[in-house]
Formats: structure tokens, sequence, C-alpha cells
């Protein structure tokens, strides 16, 4: 969009006292009047405010063609985050500088109301406006779907608004030059709730006016009403029971954003570092990818590969640990509805400290991204009262999709077609990319950046989010230099097995090495046929097929989280197969287990590495069978079927069998076995070496309790 020339009028207060009105003409009218004027001998102290202010105007202000503000609401916004970021910073200077009169006068003149120049800025509009905006009218109907014009982009998202007569609803997103809003029908819902449509019998038509209710956000209930319920993106009951905060609640009630539907992410100064394990019960995860409180990781693979068996999975393992926990089933998972989430969470006796947010089969892209959002704001409702929340979101297609729904909707001006091409490219957190991807990936960051674990001021809750996406079948399959797929962990022995003779094959009897090949060959067709079985589950037809996403959406959600775990396969026996290669958490160990980085847990992605190379690239020879069988008895360890979960304790006793030597030259099969008679023996003679390591697992393995693990090899 082209931004006009015009003339603008500055009315702020000189640092010295004395108002001196300038006017300018600019064509970024965030620019202050004080940075353009002519230059002359300042004091220390004006020159100080002077600058300030002009270098927070200009690092924060948009690249020119991705402004999604009128003129006057990014001068106003860019006044408010000048204002607070000067006060902030002068005051650290005055804290830590109190020798110098000059700053520490600054900010006291700062501080006082009449010197904030930013905050109190007037501005007296120009003759003729360029930005002109509209009466708020609706623009086009598409199901509970409402396309506003004339809104203007500095209402914020979750404002309630009023269409036509009698219709309601709230606004989702902007886009310029549109607004989207979901339309409900308060108290038409199941035991009073919202319901989300216009009211039966409201008719809301293109050119209906449109009503903004300003400071009044959609808000879900109180987090003691939702706990444990199954409820829809509008906070409506699904479980048959009575409509949280009662029939009738005022959706706009409370203080603060904390249950905002909509809002925005927490800053830098409300954050705390992640340092503190959140233990899923899933091996491959807390030993391969550690996850930490406030941590956002990605769960990816293809269709088959059961990750909303494994998002359960880490639910249900927190039955004991004190972790609130919401499950929103806003893609596959909500093609029945969401009912088989919930008889799986009921199931494993997880329903007690879980809230599950979906949405219908048949629910519009705008619902679903409604339930996105809901289920974040319930997870932020219990941080918000200094809880720690995991939230497990199957999967992120109402995010991602409503962003391909806003783009057909409301073409840009200076795109109507919405063409990704090289010759619009804008700067976007210091990289240059194209302006429709710079937008995509701002609208993606701004709702993940809602996961955080907040500082002790704010309660010191976290929010911890495992979001699911499918790729498409292929997407990360056949890399160079492995018979397998990425040395994935966790599965069976693999895909391919080769004839691997013992040493000294050549001087046995000729019965001896009729029984050996014999016996190879079984184990290979054996391979084959499971391989077989695999290949005819992967091809038949399951709901998730209609749910996945490109590759390279898929890494550009891995750029913005804070990690990813990798499915590659996954079967009822042997679990989830985890790629070694393609998962990583970007936290690293700070987010791990105490017990399982004292036992030199990453040290088990390089061994599962090197055996995959190994087995690829290297001679045959005693090095490669030791590797191997290490590889094995890893794999053996890892596995889990689907249900089953693994306490830190259990864990522990696995890991330590492993790097202590104790399942030396053993195959998966017998390691798997080793470990569980001695989780056994454990659970007899040393129960209360296990209760510590599940009750505290942010503490290190001390040396009494390691002698105590070894006796259970002895």
């Amino acid at each position: 969009r082209t931004v006009h020339r015009s003339r603008w009028t500055y009315r702020s207060p000189d640092p010295l006292g004395s108002p001196r009105p300038r006017t300018v003409a600019c064509a970024r009218p965030a620019v202050q009047a004080h940075a353009l004027a002519p230059r002359r001998q300042r004091s220390g102290e004006e020159h100080l405010s002077t600058r300030f202010r002009t270098f927070n105007s200009l690092a924060w202000m948009p690249t020119a063609g991705v402004s999604l503000m009128s003129p006057a609401s990014l001068f106003a916004a860019v006044a408010r985050r000048s204002t607070r970021h000067a006060s902030s910073t002068v005051a650290s200077l005055t804290r830590y500088a109190p020798a110098r009169p000059g700053i520490s006068q600054l900010g006291r003149r700062l501080a006082a109301p009449r010197a904030v120049s930013t905050a109190t800025a007037e501005i007296e509009p120009p003759e003729e406006q360029v930005f002109t905006r509209g009466p708020a009218l609706v623009h086009a109907v598409e199901g509970p779907l409402a396309v506003l014009s004339g809104v203007g982009a500095d209402v914020p998202p979750g404002t309630l608004i009023r269409l036509g007569d009698a219709a309601e609803g709230f606004i989702l997103s902007h886009r310029e030059p549109k607004t989207f809003a979901l339309m409900y029908a308060a108290g038409q819902g199941a035991g009073g709730a919202p319901s989300v449509g216009a009211a039966s019998g409201v008719a809301v038509n293109p050119g209906d006016a449109v009503e903004v209710l300003r400071k009044q956000l959609f808000r879900m209930p109180t987090d003691d009403t939702l706990k444990g319920r199954w409820i829809g993106a509008l906070g409506q009951p699904m479980d048959g029971g009575d409509a949280p905060g009662g029939p009738d609640r005022d959706l706009a009630a409370g203080e603060g954003k904390e249950r905002a539907l909509l809002r925005e992410s927490p800053g830098v100064e409300d954050r705390k570092p992640i340092n503190t394990p959140l233990v899923t019960g899933i091996k491959a995860l807390d030993i391969l990818t550690p996850l930490g409180r406030g941590q956002c990781m990605l769960v990816t693979g293809e269709p088959g590969t059961g990750l909303t068996q494994l998002g359960v999975n880490a639910i249900a393992a927190q039955a004991a640990s004190g972790i609130r926990c919401v499950y929103g089933a806003t893609g596959a998972a909500a093609e029945d509805g969401g009912v088989a989430a919930v008889e799986e969470l009921r199931a494993a006796g997880a329903m007690d400290h879980t809230t599950v947010v979906s949405v219908d089969g048949d629910a519009s892209l705008a619902e679903r991204y409604a339930a996105t959002c809901a289920a974040f704001a319930v997870a932020e409702g219990a941080r918000a009262n200094g809880e720690d929340v995991l939230l497990v979101l199957d999967d992120f297609t109402g995010l991602v999709e409503f962003t391909k729904d806003m783009a057909r909707l409301s073409p840009q001006l200076d795109n109507p077609d919405g063409i990704v091409d090289e010759e619009k490219m804008v700067e976007y957190e210091g990289m240059i990319i194209n302006a429709i991807l710079a937008e995509r990936r701002r609208f993606l960051g701004n709702t993940l950046q809602r996961v955080a674990r907040m500082s002790d001021a704010l309660g010191g809750g976290s929010l911890t989010l495992l979001g699911v996406m499918y790729h498409e079948k292929g997407a990360y399959r056949g890399r160079k230099g492995s018979n397998k797929d990425s040395g994935a962990v966790g599965s069976a022995e693999g895909t391919g097995v080769t004839l691997q003779l013992p040493a000294g094959f050549d001087e046995m009897r000729p019965e001896m090495q009729a029984k050996i090949t014999a016996a190879l060959e079984k184990k290979r067709d054996a391979a084959a046929e499971a391989a077989r079985a695999r290949e005819a589950e992967a091809s038949a037809k399951r709901p998730e097929d209609g749910y996945t996403q490109h590759r390279s959406l898929v890494e550009e959600f891995m750029s913005i989280t804070d990690g990813q775990v990798m499915v590659e396969n996954f079967s009822e026996s042997n679990g989830w197969g985890i790629s070694v290669k393609d998962s990583v958490s970007r936290i690293g160990t700070p987010g791990a287990a105490g017990p399982l980085k004292s036992l030199d847990m990453m040290q088990l992605r390089l061994d599962v590495m090197q055996a995959d190379d190994m087995q690829a690239f290297g001679n045959n020879g005693d090095e490669k069978v030791q590797m191997r069988n290490r590889s094995s008895a890893i794999r053996g360890v890892l596995r889990q079927r689907p249900g089953e979960t693994a306490p830190l304790s259990a864990q522990t006793v696995g890991l330590f069998a492993l790097q202590k030597g104790f399942l030396k030259n053993m195959n998966a099969d017998e390691a798997a076995a080793r470990v569980d008679e001695a989780l056994a023996k454990a659970k007899d003679t040393i129960p209360e070496v296990l209760e510590h390591l599940d009750a505290n697992p942010s503490k290190a393995l001390s040396a009494e309790h390691s002698e105590k693990l070894a006796s259970l090899f002895a």
C-alpha cells in the first residue's frame, strides 16, 4: 500500500518544559518532530531523550507494505510502546548509574505525567485524510464467519461486536482491508451457553452495520469450572453437563486478560528461564528430546504414526504429577467430535486434571481456529493461578488453514492474487523473506508465543505445548546414507535385515552352517513380512490423511517452536519410532530431568547415529557388531507400547543399565526383558528410591541411589 506524503502537526512538551509545536511533512507519521527538527546545541538530558524516542519509533515501525494499521493508529501504537520502553530503560539507567545527575533527573521527569511527551502527544488531523475509514459494515458472510470492512486493525482481536439488528460476534483477526469475526448466539447453546453461528431467526447480510463494543473481550469461563470438563470453542458443554460458568454467563465479565480468548503473548520481562523438566512418561521424548516447563514442542509424523496416542499418553502420565492438562481436538481428532480422545483419557484416568476442547467434524475453519485459541485461553487461565499446564494441541489445522482462508477472503491491495514471488520481499526479524510468508509467520508466531513460563511476579506458572502436525507421506523418507530412515529408536529393529554371518563361519561343519543360514533366512523373511504389513497399514485410509501439511510449512513451524519430535513409524506392539537425527530440543539439557542428566543421556543420541552410519558405510568387524548391539539395546530400553506410561524412576533404571554396561551384547528383546526384571526387583527392594526419583525430577542422581540401583543387576 502506498503511503502518501501529508502534513501533520505534533504538539508535545519540550523535555525542558516549554511546548514547541512543529509542523513537518513526512511519509511515516511515527517519526517524531523532535527527530526532524534542525540540529542545535542540546543539553545532555534533552539529547538522550530525543535520541531514545526516535530510536524506539524507528526500530519498532513495521516495514512498508506489511503494516496493518492506519497512520493515526500506527502513531498511537508507537507512542504507547515508545513511552513504555523509555520509562523502563531510563529507570534502569537511573538504578545502575545513580551518580549521573542528568540521567537521574531525566528519569524523574519521564516518570511524571506531564513529561511523557509521547503519551500526551496530540495530533491535529489534517484537512484531507489519506486513509479514510468508512463505516463498519458486513462485507460478506460464510457460515459463522463474517467478513467486515471499516473496523480498523487498532481494534484488538477478541473484541465483542454487534452485527445488524440482533446478531453478536467477536473479532478473530485482521487482514487489511478486511476484518474477520465469528458470530455466536448467546444463551442458545447447551445449558444456556453460547453457540457458534448467528441466533436462529437472525439474518446477517452484506451491508449490515457493525457496532464495535470497545474494551469488551470475549472470555472463557473460570478455571475452577473447567477442570474435568469437555467443552466446545466458546465454552459450551459437550459432555452433557451444565454450562461452565452457569447459563447466560456474561461473556465479557472479569478483569485482566488471563481468560481472554485472544490476547497478546507475554513480553520478555514477563517470562522466566526454562529450567524445570516436564516428564511426559514417553521414554524416547524424555531421554532424547526432553521437554521443559514453558517449552513449545512440535510433534510431526506421517498419517498412521500414532500422534494422537502420543499426546494422550503424555496427559495420562500427569495423573500424579500435579500438572494441569488441556487437550485441544481441532483436526483429525475432531472427526468424531473428539469422542475417541475423551474415551481414551477417561480410560487412562486422566480426565480429572484435564479439560478437553473440541469441535464437530464438520466445523468451519473459523470455529477450528477459535477452538485453538480457546484451548490456549483455558491453559492460560490455569497458568494465571500459578499452575504448570501441559497443552496438547491435536492439531494445528485451525491455525494454519484459517490463514489461507483470510488470504482468500481479503486479498491485499498490492497483491490481489496472493501470488508468492521473489519481487515482494520484506525484512522480518533479521530475515529477507516474501511479504506473504512474513505475514503468515507473524500470525503463527503471535499464537505460539503465548507459550511461556511466567515470572514469579506473575505467579510463576507455565504453559507447555505439544503441538501435533501431520506431514505428507514420504516427505522425510529416503535420506541418503542410511538403510533406515534416520536412526529411529523405540521401534522394531528396522525394515531391512542383512545376513550377518558369525566369525569363523567358513571353518564350521556343513550341518552347523546350514542351521545358522536357515535361522538367518527365517529372521530375514519375518522382517520382510513385518515390513509388508507396515506398508499395508500405512496405505490404509485414515482420518488424518485430510489434515497433512506440506514439508515447507512443517519446517516453518520447526523454525518457530523450541524443538521438534519426528515420529517415523508406529506399531501397537513396539510403539513410536522416534528419529534421532531429526528430533531435537532447542532448550536442551536445562529442560531435562536431573537423574537422566546424571547418566549422560545425550550420549544415546550419538550412539544411535554412529551405529546407523556404521551400518550403512562401515566394514564388517567387531566394532560394527558392538555398535549394532549397543543400538539394539537402546531400542529395546526405549520401546514402549501405546497406553503405557513410563515414570521417571522406570526410565532411570533403564538408562542406568545402559550406561553402566549391564546390557552389553544384548539385543533389543533381551535388553527390554533385563530392565523389566530389574524394575520389578526395585519395586520390592528399594521402593523408597523409586518414589524419591519420581517426586524430585529436578534433582541429580546421588551416589547412594546409584549404589542401590547397581545392586539390582548384581
